[in-house]
C-alpha cells in the first residue's frame, strides 16, 4: 500500500512531499521492516494528484516478494536546489548551487527526519540508501558520514558533475553493501577515470557489486534491471 504526506522541515526550509510503501500486511503485524530511502522518489512513486513516476518500484517490490518500508522524498521543484541538496561534489558552473547546502539536508535527514519516521512507522536497523543521478552522490557521502545506513544502491551516479572530493568519501565508507550500475556510453574519459577510482576506493572493506556497462547510456530504461539487482543486498 501507498502513502503520501507533506512535511514542513523547518531546518531545512522547505515541505518534503513524501510517498510511503508499506508491506500489503502492514496493519495486521507487530513486525519491524528494513527501511529503505529513496532519492528522488518523484521517480518511484506518484504523490497524490500527481503521476510523473517512470519507474513502477511497488511492481518491483513484489515481484521480488521484498517486505520493507519504502519512503521516496521528493526532490525540490526547483533544479539548483536539488542539486545543493544532494551533491556535495557539484562541478558544474551553476553559481546558483549551493554545495555547502547538502550537509545540512543529510544531517536533517539523519538526526531529526528518521526519527520523526520511527515515531510513525515499524522499522528496524537496516536501513538503506538509493539515489539515481544526482541521488547517487548524496548516498556515497551519507555512507561516508553515517554509521546508521547499512546499505547503499547507486545508479546512473552524474559522474560528469562531480568531483575527486568523492574518492576521499569513497575511501571512509566501510563495512557497508553496494550496488553500483554504471553506464560508459554518455562519459567522458575524464569522469570514466574518476569513476573506476571511485569503484577501487569502494572495494576495500565493503561488499561492493559492480555494474558497468560500456553500451548503456545511463537512461532510466536501462537502469530498471538494476534496480532489482541492487535490491538484492537488502
Amino acid at each position: 500500500m501507498i502513502e503520501g504526506f507533506k512535511l514542513t522541515a523547518e531546518k531545512i526550509k522547505r515541505v518534503i512531499k513524501l510517498a510511503v510503501h508499506l508491506p500489503d500486511d502492514y496493519y495486521t503485524n507487530n513486525k519491524q521492516y528494513p527501511l529503505l530511502l529513496v532519492f528522488d522518489g518523484g521517480l518511484f512513486f506518484s504523490f497524490l494528484n500527481e503521476d510523473n513516476k517512470e519507474i513502477d518500484l511497488k511492481s518491483i517490490l513484489d515481484n521480488l516478494n521484498k517486505d520493507m518500508i519504502v519512503i521516496g522524498l521528493f526532490a525540490p521543484r526547483i533544479n539548483e536546489w536539488n542539486i545543493s541538496e544532494l551533491n556535495p561534489y557539484y562541478s558544474g558552473t551553476n553559481d546558483n548551487v549551493d554545495i555547502s547546502y547538502s550537509s545540512i539536508f543529510f544531517d536533517y535527514i539523519t538526526n531529526d527526519f528518521i526519527p520523526l519516521l520511527k515515531q510513525k512507522y515499524r522499522f528496524n536497523d537496516n536501513i538503506s540508501l538509493m539515489g539515481i543521478e544526482t541521488g547517487g552522490a548524496a548516498v556515497i557521502s551519507m555512507l561516508s558520514r553515517y554509521n546508521i545506513y547499512k546499505n547503499g544502491i547507486i545508479l546512473s551516479l552524474n559522474m560528469p558533475f562531480i568531483n575527486d572530493l568523492i574518492i576521499d568519501d569513497a575511501n571512509k565508507i566501510k563495512n557497508k553493501n553496494i550496488y553500483i550500475y554504471q553506464g560508459e556510453k554518455d562519459l567522458d574519459i575524464e569522469s570514466i577515470n574518476r569513476f573506476l577510482e571511485m569503484e577501487k576506493a569502494l572495494s576495500n572493506d565493503n561488499n561492493l557489486i559492480l555494474d558497468y556497462e560500456k553500451d548503456d547510456d545511463n537512461s532510466i530504461n536501462s537502469i530498471v534491471n538494476n534496480i532489482i539487482k541492487g535490491l538484492e543486498i537488502i
